[in-house]
């Protein structure tokens, strides 16, 4: 690499210049901690209590579990509206359960289901 020497004159723009560069460094750094918007299909707690008639304790007790799919931002929790769908029919399901093929694939556990667990 060819170095460049560089005078005291040209130490002022030099400088200005570097401060430019960290700013919009910080700058974008800033706007990338920024918690991202959401998409419209999410759901709050309270939007999952509505729909599976339960309460904020049963909703975070099944979350604690892992029972229930969720999306941690934060220090909040969403749900993916057509996830919750799709996990409430397999839980309405499990009474339907006709052959031993699905008996056995309903019977395996789920290993994000205690991950979590304080015992």
């Amino acid at each position: 690499m060819q170095e460049k020497t560089l005078s005291f004159e040209q130490l002022p723009e030099l400088i200005q210049n570097l401060v430019e560069r960290i700013e919009a460094l910080e700058k974008t750094v800033r706007e990338k901690q920024q918690p991202q918007p959401l998409k419209g299909k999410l759901m709050s707690v309270e939007d999952v209590c509505k729909m599976l008639g339960k309460s904020k304790s049963a909703v975070y007790r099944t979350v604690r579990c892992h029972d229930i799919p969720f999306i941690r931002q934060g220090n909040r929790l969403y749900f993916d509206r057509p996830t919750i769908k799709r996990w409430l029919e397999k839980k309405q399901n499990i009474e339907c359960i006709t052959n031993m093929e699905e008996f056995e694939k309903f019977m395996t556990p789920d290993p994000w289901r205690y991950r979590n667990r304080r015992w």
